[in-house]
C-alpha cells in the first residue's frame, strides 16, 4: 500500500497568503489537492491522507503537518503552494517545484519532482521555471520524500488567469496524482462495465402491421386497446382484458 501526504498551503485565514484582488492562496491550494486525491483514488494500493485542515478554517501549524505524516509513516509527501512576488500586480510568471536544499535531501525527492514539475506547467500553460531547492519545514522536517509545488504566481497579471480556471486547477492536481502514478508505478483500477439496459425489441408507437391498420384502429375507437405496441406480443392477461372489452361494446 502506497501511503502518500497532501498538503494545501495554509489556510483561508493566513494573512498575507491572497492575490492583490483578495482570492485566497488556500483556496487555490485546495482545489488542487482534491483534484490529486480524487484522480489517485482511480488507482489501486494507494491511501491518502490529507494533512491541512479541509474545512480551511484553520491554518494547522507546520510542525502539526510533519508530525502527522511521520507518524503515519507516509511513503511521501507533497505540499501545493501558489506564489506571490510583490503583493501587486506584475508581469512575472511561471511554475516551480521544490526539494529541500540541505545535505539530507532524498534522491527521491529530486526525481519525483523533476517528474512533477514538467507536467504542472503543462497544466497551467505557464512558464516552467523548473526544479529548485529551500529549507522549507515541510522539505526539511519529514522523514520521507517530500516536495512542494509553486503553481503559479497570484500577484502575475498572467498568472492570475490560470488560476482563476477551474479546468486548469484540477489539470493541475491531475498531474501531480499522474506523475506521482508514475513514481510509484502504480496501477489503475478496473473499469467496472455497467449492466447493460433490457432493450425493448418492440416499438411503443409503431404503426400496425400492413393489412390490419383499419381493424387496429377500430379496436381502439371501441376501447379494446389503448393502441400501444401495435406489433408486440400480448400476454394472456391482456387478450382476456381485451376480449371482456370486445363483449362489453357487443352488448351496448
Amino acid at each position: 500500500m502506497v501511503k502518500i501526504v497532501l498538503d494545501a498551503g495554509h489556510g483561508q485565514s493566513t494573512l498575507g497568503k491572497q492575490s492583490p484582488d483578495g482570492e485566497r492562496e488556500w483556496d487555490f491550494n485546495s482545489r488542487v489537492v482534491e483534484a490529486c486525491a480524487a484522480k489517485l483514488k482511480t488507482y489501486e494500493n494507494v491511501e491518502v491522507l490529507r494533512v491541512d485542515d479541509p474545512s480551511g478554517k484553520t491554518d494547522v501549524p507546520l510542525v502539526e503537518r510533519t508530525n502527522k505524516a511521520n507518524a503515519w509513516k507516509a511513503d511521501v509527501y507533497v505540499a501545493v503552494h501558489h506564489n506571490a512576488n510583490t503583493g501587486n500586480w506584475g508581469n512575472w510568471t511561471g511554475v516551480e517545484t521544490y526539494t529541500f536544499n540541505g545535505h539530507s535531501v532524498s534522491k527521491k525527492s529530486t526525481e519525483l519532482a523533476k517528474l512533477v514539475q514538467p507536467q504542472i506547467a503543462k497544466a497551467m500553460g505557464l512558464t516552467d521555471r523548473g526544479v529548485r531547492q529551500a529549507n522549507f519545514h515541510v522539505l526539511r522536517e519529514t522523514r520521507m520524500p517530500a516536495i512542494l509545488t509553486e503553481g503559479g504566481f497570484m500577484d502575475s497579471a498572467i498568472d492570475i488567469q490560470a488560476l482563476r480556471s477551474m479546468d486548469k486547477l484540477r489539470a493541475q492536481g491531475e498531474a501531480i496524482a499522474e506523475a506521482l502514478a508514475v513514481y510509484f508505478k502504480l496501477k489503475k483500477k478496473p473499469v467496472e462495465a455497467e449492466t447493460p439496459q433490457p432493450v425493448e425489441p418492440y416499438e411503443k408507437d409503431a404503426p400496425p402491421s400492413p393489412g390490419f391498420a383499419e381493424e387496429f384502429q377500430a379496436a381502439i375507437d371501441l376501447g379494446i386497446t389503448n393502441g400501444t405496441y401495435p406489433r408486440r406480443p400480448a400476454t394472456r392477461e391482456e387478450v382476456a382484458v381485451m376480449i371482456l372489452r370486445a363483449l362489453r361494446s357487443c352488448i351496448k
